[in-house]
């Protein structure tokens, strides 16, 4: 019995044992800094307005680099017919990690962005490819509140698929703040111009988060725009080794 025990508590363990603590590498609609490690691997399905459902999948290449693929389907749940749009390449790389007297990640990465209508762009030349990717650069640092360690995160993002929009690069600011070891709250102000313009359509987002033994979250997020009705989101991540 004592042994069974022990076979049983050292597979509860294990995730905990291969990761420790993580550092999130996305906010709720936005990037972080942070890496995964090399030879884990990361899954994640998103569920969004209208039935439509987001689905991710990274490896990690080194601890400083990850490559990923996403698919999107538009109406995946409900009465209308499901329209996938094209596989898009996503990839991060991290540059550093600062220093101990100023510890600071600095990453690049090319990703989808926004969720749900937002993310979507109008293509009269190819009905299956809508969703919005590019570049960006982000920056997160770690501030010390109360005792505890959170990490505030900015950014740009530069739209290039279907279309090249250079007037509609955009800004981000988030923070997560994680609460003992299993519950984090997120927040982040997204798509904001980089001329300012427009500030009905930047977005408000905010999230919880729970993490079991750190390898299976469960996340629920709430998007809000000026003037439109709050989306709802939920997201379900798993995460581990090779």
């Amino acid at each position: 019995m004592k042994k069974t025990f022990s076979i049983l508590l050292f597979f509860l363990l294990m995730p905990v044992l291969l990761w420790g603590q993580s550092k999130n590498i996305v906010g709720i609609d936005t990037p972080s800094a942070f890496t995964i490690g090399r030879g884990t691997y990361h899954v994640s399905m998103l569920g969004y307005e209208g039935g439509g459902i987001e689905l991710k999948t990274l490896i990690g290449l080194h601890d400083n680099l990850y490559l990923g693929v996403s698919l999107d389907f538009q109406n995946a749940i409900g009465t209308e017919d499901p329209k996938p749009n094209i596989p898009g390449v996503i990839a991060r790389i991290k540059f550093t990690d600062g220093w101990e007297s100023w510890p600071i990640s600095v990453a690049l990465g090319y990703d989808s962005f926004f969720i749900g209508r937002q993310g979507i762009a109008g293509n009269a030349d190819n009905d299956y490819n809508q969703m919005i990717y590019g570049p960006y650069l982000a920056v997160t640092k770690p501030i010390y509140l109360l005792g505890g360690e959170q990490y505030m995160s900015f950014g740009v993002r530069v739209p290039v698929q279907p279309y090249a929009e250079g007037n509609d690069t955009s800004y981000f600011f988030a923070l997560d703040i994680p609460l003992g070891s299993f519950f984090r709250v997120k927040g982040e102000v997204e798509r904001i111009y980089w001329n300012l313009r427009d500030s009905d359509d930047w977005l408000f987002n905010f999230g919880f988060r729970y993490t079991y033994m750190d390898a299976l979250s469960l996340e629920l997020d709430f998007l809000y725009q000026p003037g439109e009705t709050m989306s709802r989101i939920v997201r379900i991540e798993y995460r581990n080794r090779f």
